[in-house]
């Protein structure tokens, strides 16, 4: 595979052409084939080859599997196992951080995803206690500005596990509170920020109708023993104990 490679380089690079005859025929070809395009297909290569969790056998095929739009152009979003089933093997979330970053870069990737993916993915990360993890994604989503990304469209996931039932509903409300307290330091999720004239206006977040009917846990459930600072939250109304710092940051 490598001689093959070195053989496509040796021809593709006009490697057997004298200096003067060899970089205008490659200004021509970029030109005629541009490296760089809206769709980033370039750096999604490069990063798919550092995909680990799990590892990518073909990259190439891994960016045409984001350029193939069926049977639907978003990814699907798969409700994740139960507090518990996470907090027993939080390494499994922990090991994704690296690659969701690489993911992230892709805009094409970033097209297909969705809010609830994105809500998932938060959830999996409160779950390990992976507090960079919680953050990076907190951001993500907030960078979202369109009203399909609006957390009062985080959809139902209708579990039948309360504890996770009751830590979703919990999560989609700490996200609201933290959105809103980033637009009342005058942050905007489409990137504006308070001028000479004042803040720009605001586009207000609100919960989910669906958290309202989600009750409060019968057991306490500690999802990090580790945290020995509490605060009053939305997780704590449900019997849930943990700490929520890492929403809060900017």
């Amino acid at each position: 595979m490598d001689r093959l490679r070195q053989i496509f380089l040796y021809f593709w690079n006009f490697r057997y052409l004298p200096m003067k005859y060899r970089w205008p025929l490659i200004k021509l070809r970029r030109r005629l084939l541009p490296t760089e395009t809206g769709l980033g297909l370039r750096d999604a290569l490069r990063h798919a080859r550092s995909l680990q969790h799990p590892p990518q056998p073909n990259p190439y095929l891994f960016v045409l599997g984001l350029l193939w739009p069926f049977p639907t152009w978003y990814f699907p979003a798969v409700l994740p196992p139960p507090p518990r089933d996470i907090m027993a093997e939080p390494y499994r979330v922990r090991c994704q951080v690296r690659d969701l970053i690489y993911l992230r870069s892709m805009p094409l990737w970033c097209a297909r995803d969705t809010p609830q993916r994105a809500f998932y993915r938060l959830y999996e990360a409160f779950c390990a206690a992976d507090g960079h993890m919680i953050t990076y994604e907190t951001e993500y989503f907030w960078k979202h500005a369109s009203p399909k990304w609006a957390t009062a469209n985080i959809a139902d996931p209708r579990c039948e596990d309360p504890e996770q039932y009751a830590v979703m509903a919990s999560l989609a409300e700490v996200l609201v509170n933290s959105f809103m307290w980033r637009l009342e330091i005058g942050l905007r999720r489409n990137g504006d920020i308070e001028g000479p004239d004042g803040a720009p206006p605001t586009v207000l977040e609100f919960c989910p109708a669906w958290t309202a009917n989600v009750p409060p846990l019968k057991e306490k459930l500690i999802i990090n023993p580790d945290d020995e600072l509490y605060f009053d939250s939305p997780f704590h109304d449900r019997n849930i104990i943990t700490a929520t710092g890492h929403f809060y940051t900017v």
